[in-house]
């Protein structure tokens, strides 16, 4: 057996220092300062993701967009959130599967696909009970889950397509319980305060001038989505206005580490959407909210670093590289290579390996309810054995 390196005296000090910051995480796990909410963050800037106060008029179309920014937008039409929402008659995955079973108890679920609509038809020994699909959230990827309409309430669908499965399972959230009834078994209704906030996060535009509209939004999150209204921008290159025109659309480039993070929380939870949002306990189900994890990392600090950033490491306008190696640069910027001292900009290296850093300090964990595999972006030293860090 390979004998194991000893730990060298300033390794030694980062690892008590890593177990020390485990410990005073277990009994305070608050969010680091400097973090806010999302609404917030919609009070306090002219401009963050989900806020709804701009009118449609403001809004240029990401077709507008794509004039200047082709390469771009062709790139980013490619990723899960430019297809994070579609009608049912454009989701590939509903026309791949029209007549999808489930049952539970003493109920009976088809979701069925017809020429004219998706509906999930759910029957018992008392009926049957039905509703159109209006909305597929999610581009299949993962998941999709559905948003029915019945009597002008917005349900969120009991089941989800599971792309692991390759069938329907009970939607992230929703209890195991069997519903007390059939209409129940159709799916959860959603309060009026949590329905913008979800057609935000998987649509552009649902609510402009502070008015909830989804049947004029535009599907998916597109160019807009982040970087707020684009008809001022349009109009300023269209024109040769004096001044630059990169103040008329919004940059994330500015932003202070934190906000930055929290700019991608605005839909991937900041750390105090989930303590103050988020049900308590959620356990390893936390692992879906990566801006949370990431500021829980001793990496973060107190203030955030710009090396580490959501941005730093993934380009919101391309596909999620999977590559391992891909992010062994993005570690360098910060730790030394193996077998290098640290220097005044660099910390000390990782003594165990030299490439794929992520899989060691950033590991992947199933979450039982959604089916899948997250990768932790509470970025530590995982000891053999030790297992998912709440």
């Amino acid at each position: 057996m390979k004998k194991r390196r000893p730990i060298q005296p300033l390794q030694q000090g980062v690892f008590m220092a890593l177990l020390l910051l485990c410990a005073a995480r277990a009994q305070d796990p608050a969010p680091p300062g400097g973090s806010q909410s999302t609404p917030a963050h919609w009070k306090a800037n002219s401009w963050w993701p989900t806020s709804g106060v701009p009118s449609r008029a403001e809004f240029a179309g990401a077709e507008t967009c794509a004039g200047c920014h082709a390469g771009i937008a062709a790139a980013q039409r490619k990723t899960p959130m430019f297809n994070a929402a579609s009608r049912p008659s454009d989701s590939d995955l509903l026309r791949h599967h029209t007549g999808l079973p489930f049952s539970e108890a003493e109920y009976s679920y088809v979701l069925s696909r017809q020429p004219t609509e998706s509906k999930f038809v759910v029957k018992n020994d008392t009926g049957t009970v039905s509703a159109p699909i209006d909305w597929a959230f999610g581009s299949g990827e993962v998941a999709q889950t559905y948003v029915l309409k019945r009597n002008n309430d917005f349900l969120e669908s009991r089941l989800s397509y599971y792309t692991s499965l390759m069938a329907l399972g009970i939607t992230t959230g929703h209890s195991a319980v069997a519903p007390q009834n059939l209409e129940d078994a159709l799916g959860d209704p959603i309060d009026s305060e949590t329905t913008p906030r979800c057609f935000g996060c998987h649509t552009t535009g649902s609510t402009t001038s502070a008015i909830f509209d989804p049947d004029h939004a535009t599907l998916g999150l597109t160019c807009e989505a982040c970087h707020g209204p684009g008809a001022k921008h349009v109009a300023a290159m269209n024109n040769d206005e004096p001044g630059p025109v990169e103040k008329t659309i919004f940059s994330t480039r500015d932003l202070s580490p934190v906000d930055s993070v929290d700019f991608c929380g605005a839909c991937h939870r900041t750390p105090v959407d989930v303590a103050a949002f988020m049900p308590a306990n959620m356990g390893i189900a936390n692992l879906r909210f990566q801006p949370y994890r990431l500021e829980r990392s001793l990496c973060w600090g107190q203030k955030g670093d710009a090396r580490i950033t959501c941005v730093a490491c993934h380009n919101p306008h391309k596909p999620l590289v999977r590559d391992p190696a891909t992010y062994d640069a993005t570690c360098l910027k910060c730790h030394a290579s193996t077998g290098s001292p640290p220097t005044s900009t660099l910390l000390v290296g990782c003594t165990v390996g030299k490439v794929n850093c992520v899989s060691c300090h950033m590991p992947k964990y199933e979450i039982p309810a959604v089916h899948a595999m997250f990768t932790d972006h509470d970025i530590r030293i995982v000891r053999p054995g030790s297992g998912f860090l709440p």
